[in-house]
């Protein structure tokens, strides 16, 4: 009896002994029965390594699953939002206005014949507390140009309510319909829709829906149809920083139809505005321009809420001076990659993920809510990938865009760390890994 149990012992052991290094050897470790364990957990972390580097792990199933339950977190704290909002459900006193509000105020003064006073403060901030009917909210400022004020103004020709649903509903439907012609692939369009900046744009009622969805599809017909692109790109005159490489692309691209386009576009929506609105808010708006600077680069707005590299250097203390001199050297190195990529580039998914992405990395305010473009950028390099096959780490990398753009802001205000820069170059290191097999298949 002993013997047989010594045997069945020695059986398992070795039968152990099999499985273990059976497992090992996937990932190219040789096994030894005398292994530390140092080496045992060498060998873990080299298995995790292999894993994030192949990101075999991150199936379509899983993907469809992941979305499934981030859109129905988000889609409960929005409807924890709103309840609180409305005091059905610990009613938050003082209470919290939104991002929304500025655009509504400034919409319902210039229906009042008074677009110049969106750019006066004390007046644009009594309008908003009239709105809400709490004098308590939340300032918060309108930095837009007078073409801005042409859409506010028929938004605030509606109640508010209805103005923000319509608002978010047509603006996020545009964006949806943007990826899903991107991509074709119901799933992967899905996933790109949880991203958190489109959860945020709604909860702030911002117009990043509005800014992606017109680069998104700029982007996607500029080949096909250069004049429309040109338009579209011309239509985003309304967030001018946003347009900071777009001639830059062009140019380099040789699009001279798409650039002719957008220039037409920029001068008939100015020209719109200053025949309905009068040059008196034009001139209100470039007077306060080196005020708005000012807000952002004194930390009015935290610099917890930027995600370049300047909010990056004044939230770990750097002086301002050091943080414009760092973006100023982001901003050059953005334009040499869209220029070099563009000039030499025929591939339509680098191009556009490479301008995308340089676009964030090379503004000089950026908030958290205005990655929401970083999607589209996703979207060109997955479908890059998927004609050329995905890079060692790429899926891996996009995967922890998601956590990076949620908890950018709370983690910044809470220690310190900036974590939103990451996004931007995370995605233009990864256009350039695509031009370089691009360039040497």
């Amino acid at each position: 009896m002993v013997a047989a149990a010594s045997g069945s012992i020695v059986a398992g052991r070795c039968s152990g002994r099999l499985r273990i290094e059976s497992d090992l050897s996937e990932i190219g470790a040789p096994f030894d029965s005398s292994d530390s364990p140092q080496r045992t957990a060498r060998a873990a972390v080299t298995r995790v390594t292999a894993g994030l580097r192949s990101s075999g792990w991150l199936t379509r199933e899983r993907v469809r699953a992941y979305a499934i339950i981030v859109l129905a977190v988000e889609g409960v704290a929005l409807l924890i939002m709103l309840a609180r909002s409305y005091d059905l459900f610990l009613p938050i006193d003082p209470p919290l206005s939104f991002d929304y509000m500025s655009f509504y105020a400034a919409g319902d003064l210039t229906d009042h014949g008074g677009a110049a006073l969106a750019y006066d403060e004390e007046i644009h901030g009594q309008t908003e507390k009239r709105i809400y009917g709490d004098p308590r909210i939340p300032y918060f400022g309108f930095y837009y140009p007078p073409i801005y004020e042409l859409l506010c103004a028929g938004l605030a020709a509606m109640p508010f309510a209805a103005s923000y649903v319509i608002f978010m509903v047509v603006g996020a439907g545009a964006y949806f319909w943007v990826l899903r012609r991107t991509l074709r692939d119901p799933v992967l369009t899905t996933a790109l829709a949880a991203f958190p900046a489109a959860f945020l744009t709604i909860s702030l009622g911002q117009n990043s829906f509005l800014t992606t969805a017109l680069m998104g599809s700029a982007l996607l017909v500029l080949d096909r149809r250069p004049l429309l692109a040109g338009l579209l790109f011309g239509a985003m005159s309304y967030k001018p920083h946003f347009l900071l490489l777009v001639p830059v692309a062009l140019v380099a691209g040789r699009q001279w139809r798409a650039f002719i386009a957008a220039v037409a576009a920029v001068a008939v929506l100015a020209s719109l505005s200053l025949v309905m609105l009068g040059s008196a808010p034009w001139h209100a708006w470039l007077t306060t321009t080196p005020q708005t600077q000012r807000v952002f680069a004194t930390g009015r707005v935290g610099f917890s809420q930027l995600v370049n590299l300047f909010g990056a250097v004044r939230l770990m203390g750097g002086s301002t001076e050091l943080a414009w001199g760092i973006q100023a050297m982001a901003l050059i190195l953005a334009a040499a990659v869209v220029a070099i990529v563009w000039r030499g580039c025929r591939n339509a998914e680098i191009r556009g993920v490479t301008m995308v992405a340089a676009t964030l990395v090379a503004l000089p305010v950026v908030l958290f809510y205005d990655l929401l473009p970083a999607t589209i950028a996703m979207a060109w390099l997955i479908r890059d990938a998927r004609r050329h096959g995905y890079l060692p780490w790429e899926k891996t990398i996009l995967s922890a865009m998601y956590p990076l753009a949620l908890l950018c802001r709370g983690v910044g205000e809470k220690t310190h760390v900036p974590l939103g820069w990451l996004v931007a170059f995370g995605l233009l290191g990864l256009a350039l890994a695509h031009v370089r097999r691009e360039v040497t298949r």
